[in-house]
């Protein structure tokens, strides 16, 4: 770790599925030198994906973290060392909680691009989820070499479904006598990797490229211009910019999220990941480039703001969990100020326990290497924090503060499970605890009508891996059910609706009176609590009550058999209007049951709608089968949003909407449709109104 925290990157690595992610995450290790081989995703012996299901399914399922140093070439940090940490995260949907908590603690990160396939669905939602985090991205246009590949596609796909203005400084090239290169845009010089990537040889651009590297310069000093104002006098004076000038400005440009630095290469061919990586360290923020975290100091409620300074109290975010054979429960943190030594003291927050550190590791992938104290910046693994779940804040005893928590996604399909063996049943609930607790986004219910263990979560794949991971890792073989989905429900008109508690039953007796007015709130607003009572109708100290009887009964659902369960529900607005009161008999208690009772009530007379979780489809189809695949998608209650062509000719891209359930044999049906040459991306899409004549049917089978 460099003393200097400015010389350290925190960077994660993201994409959709299949666009060379992991490879491109392989030979960071391996110029930097941290491998001595390159391993390939299609062998199974990548250094990140240590799994042996990640290895098996060629995929990648947890994040991984490793470190690197590296001194970058050119730059404005050129000749200096610098310290990489960076996170390997999945593709696939099903597992995007291990990316939205990577990046709730990441300071930077790249966006790895199929250039045959430019922006892909996940591709959007991972870049939305960095944006929701204020994240400093670059973008890696990979494959470059790919047949269809599209550089200028690529890029305005970056500007319209991204809605970020690309900065390209690399464009995919040729040597004269074929070789893969790439054309250094700010440079003007042609980049050919040499020696596995280990070398780079800049040669002056052939005379075919000038032009267009020269309109490309003109196109990225532009840009520049909009935050540097020497770059904008020289731009209207005609002059020509020092690449050091543009090299500040494209780092403001990425630091302010102005733009989005677009690079060029093939990672398994060895091209272009040296300019990244020099690119990583000139363009992404280091700890103290980003703004300083804020939370709450429990003992005054008052905000408080942790600056990145080794010396402050220690303050860290539990970003994730995993489990060891060896060393059980391992918890994840990013350390955001103070220095954590093994062996101290902690208290660990909102919960306000006080638990001890055990051992300090810093990751690298499936193997850790221990160390005895880390300071602000780092990424660690420590034992002895058992009951730490992901979200919470790990403190100084002596100056504690709350960050805020990790935002963990609702499960949306769910499977029975059942034990094969007797013994396989005594071990299911250790084993369920603990792949819950590394595994948020993972519930786990009991069926009250069969008995049966309900294992909920973000889509197939992820509860195929989960049921794997329960035999592999844990020793519990299971049978599973036929997938379903989770539905919901919402109301369709507004009700104002009084309800009125009160039990005697000798002495101290129940009394509580509420009034709600209910009305349909947005798509995925969840619920709404307002309080709207005037002069003291229901005592401030109270009204916690009234909101947790209501979200405990939006959470059980509304239906008139209790003996089964029913769809929670869910965007509604609540307000309490008004209330009664007893002197002596009013309590917490009360109040929830009677806000509770007139929830049901409300929501009862504005009737129920039943809502379906729906998933965006993105088909990739031969040109001939067409009108199969639309046709297909129609008879499963699909919703065509476009047909247009990418890439290669010949090919139809069909983006739509369907409901999830009609997504769980989609795969092979196209693939037949389309004599085995179909590909389909499904992600999830938030929840639709399911058409009335169906709900009935749909809530029966489901």
């Amino acid at each position: 770790m460099p003393r200097d925290i400015r010389r350290l990157r925190n960077f994660g690595i993201m994409a959709h599925v299949d666009a060379g992610k992991t490879t491109c995450a392989e030979r960071i290790l391996f110029l930097a030198g941290r491998i001595r081989t390159k391993g390939e995703v299609h062998h199974g012996n990548t250094h990140f994906d240590h799994l042996p299901l990640e290895r098996e399914k060629g995929i990648t399922i947890q994040a991984s973290a490793g470190a690197v140093s590296h001194t970058p070439a050119r730059g404005p940090f050129a000749g200096i060392e610098h310290r990489l940490q960076l996170i390997d995260t999945p593709g696939h949907v099903d597992f995007t909680i291990e990316v939205e908590r990577s990046l709730r603690v990441l300071d930077g990160a790249v966006f790895v691009l199929d250039a045959a396939s430019g922006v892909e669905c996940q591709s959007e939602t991972v870049f939305r989820q960095a944006a929701a985090h204020r994240v400093p991205c670059l973008a890696f246009v990979n494959k470059i070499d790919k047949p269809g590949a599209d550089f200028g596609a690529c890029l305005r796909d970056v500007e319209e479904r991204l809605g970020v203005r690309p900065v390209p400084i690399g464009l995919p090239a040729r040597t004269d006598d074929g070789t893969l290169a790439v054309a250094d845009v700010v440079a003007r010089e042609l980049v050919v990797d040499r020696d596995e990537g280990r070398e780079q040889e800049r040669l002056p651009l052939p005379a075919r490229l000038r032009d267009e590297v020269d309109a490309m310069r003109r196109r990225v000093v532009e840009i520049c211009a909009d935050v540097d104002d020497a770059i904008l006098d020289a731009f209207c004076a005609g002059r020509d910019v020092d690449e050091r000038a543009i090299h500040r400005a494209l780092r403001t440009i990425t630091l302010e999220r102005r733009g989005l630095v677009v690079l060029a290469g093939a990672a398994l061919q060895d091209c272009g990941v040296g300019a990244l990586l020099d690119a990583a360290v000139s363009y992404l923020p280091s700890p103290v480039d980003r703004p300083p975290v804020e939370g709450i100091d429990p003992r005054t409620g008052e905000e408080v703001v942790r600056a990145p300074d080794g010396d402050a109290p220690l303050a860290a975010l539990a970003f994730k969990s995993s489990f060891d054979r060896n060393a059980g429960l391992v918890t994840w943190l990013r350390i955001y100020s103070g220095t954590l030594h093994a062996g101290e003291s902690v208290v660990v927050l909102p919960r306000n326990a006080r638990e001890r550190i055990g051992r300090v590791f810093l990751p690298d992938a499936g193997g850790r290497e221990e160390i005895e104290s880390a300071s602000a910046g780092s990424v660690v693994c420590v034992t002895g924090l058992g009951q730490v779940r992901t979200g919470e804040t790990i403190a100084a005893r002596d100056a504690p503060v709350a960050f805020e928590s990790i935002h963990v996604p609702d499960p949306v399909v769910s499977i029975v499970v059942e034990p094969k063996t007797a013994s396989d049943r005594d071990r299911l609930g250790p084993a369920l605890a603990k792949l819950l607790a590394c595994d948020p986004s993972l519930r786990s219910s009991v069926d009250p009508e069969s008995g049966q263990t309900v294992l909920s979560g973000m889509g197939r794949l992820h509860l195929e891996i989960a049921v794997a991971s329960l035999a592999d890792d844990h020793g519990v073989a299971l049978t599973t059910g036929k997938p379903r989905v989770a539905y919901r429900t919402t109301i369709g008109r507004h009700v104002t609706t009084s309800y009125r508690h009160k039990k005697q039953s000798g002495g101290p007796g129940q009394f509580a009176g509420v009034t709600l007015a209910v009305a349909p709130g947005e798509r995925g607003s969840g619920i709404v609590f307002i309080d709207e009572t005037r002069g003291g109708a229901v005592p401030k100290d109270l009204v916690p009550a009234v909101e947790r009887g209501v979200r405990m009964a939006a959470d059980r659902g509304v239906g008139a058999n209790r003996a089964t369960a029913s769809p929670p529900v869910v965007d509604v607005v609540v307000r309490l209007l008004d209330g009664e009161v007893h002197a002596r008999d009013s309590s917490a208690l009360a109040f929830e049951i009677a806000a509770a009772a007139a929830f049901e009530e409300a929501i009862a007379e504005a009737g129920l709608v039943l809502l379906e979780p729906v998933a965006v489809v993105e088909i990739t189809a031969p040109e001939e089968n067409t009108g199969d695949v639309l046709g297909d998608l129609g008879a499963r209650r699909g919703i065509v949003r476009d047909v247009g062509s990418r890439g290669s000719r010949g090919v139809v891209v069909v983006t739509g909407r369907m409901p999830l359930s009609a997504t769980f044999d989609y795969v092979p049906r196209l693939r037949a449709l389309t004599h085995g040459r179909g590909e389909a991306r499904v992600t999830p899409d938030g929840y639709d109104i399911v058409p009335e004549e169906l709900a009935a049917e749909l809530l029966s089978s489901g």
